[in-house]
């Protein structure tokens, strides 16, 4: 709490994310049907991709001119600032296993420690639940009406997927490097639209039973939207594992 910097965007990002749990639980089948879809082959290819994301990232922030500034450069913040709230809970639980005023330090305890294992637990599974609905809202966004876009579009809409998240404090390298895997997204979503114009005119509907859609365009375009987000619902989660995985071995 020595940054109130830092606490008022932790209280923000928390703030966010609590608004999001609202419309995500009432579309917790959209979150069931993207959970059930993904398969070995979402989590191989979010694994190449995301190796592709930190070397584009990294790459730009060492060799290009201001890739490293952020609009967390402003206010002296570095990092994804959807992780602000779990750093300032981590920060204010390691004071207070400090000693206080003329206090004795208590020795530390072997092994890993819970409390900070299940506040990073409990946070990083909270995300976990909201990215499908932050995910599907996304691809919606800046996927929907790509099937007839040309390379340009593409790349155009790639490019304002990856500054959106300048939102997120992260530097302008990063924020490209995230583009990338927009376009990637754009490329799948075109695909999996293509193989849904030739389905049957009935499909199996993310917010709930079998159900016709009027036409084929819109039919496939549900489906390439949600193919997308399997896609994207992975690639966010295997960060958060990442992370998660972090914390364990630090502990």
């Amino acid at each position: 709490m020595d940054d109130p910097v830092q606490l008022l965007v932790a209280l923000a990002v928390a703030g966010m994310l609590g608004r999001a749990a609202a419309p995500a639980w009432r579309n917790r089948v959209l979150a069931i049907a993207v959970w059930r879809r993904i398969r070995p082959v979402h989590v191989l290819g979010c694994v190449g991709l995301l190796a592709v994301v930190l070397a584009t990232a990294l790459t730009l922030m060492r060799f290009v001119p201001f890739a490293s500034w952020g609009l967390g450069s402003l206010i002296g913040l570095d990092g994804n600032a959807v992780f602000a709230p779990l750093q300032e809970a981590t920060e204010l639980a390691e004071q207070a296993r400090q000693p206080g005023a003329g206090g004795a330090a208590a020795p530390a305890a072997p092994g890993p420690d819970w409390v900070l294992l299940g506040i990073a637990g409990g946070f990083l599974s909270l995300l976990l639940v909201l990215f499908p609905w932050l995910a599907y809202v996304e691809e919606r966004v800046f996927r929907a009406g790509l099937e007839h876009a040309d390379l340009k579009s593409q790349v155009k809409a790639a490019f304002r997927f990856g500054i959106v998240h300048l939102v997120m404090l992260i530097p302008v390298g990063a924020a490209l490097a995230i583009a990338v895997a927009g376009f990637v997204y754009g490329r799948i979503y075109r695909a999996a639209y293509r193989r849904a114009l030739g389905a049957p005119p009935e499909f199996e509907s993310p917010f709930g039973p079998r159900r016709i859609i009027e036409t084929p365009a819109r039919r496939a375009r549900t489906a390439a939207v949600m193919t997308t987000t399997v896609w994207h619902t992975t690639f966010n989660s295997l960060i958060v594992l990442i992370v998660l995985a972090g914390f364990v071995l630090a502990g």
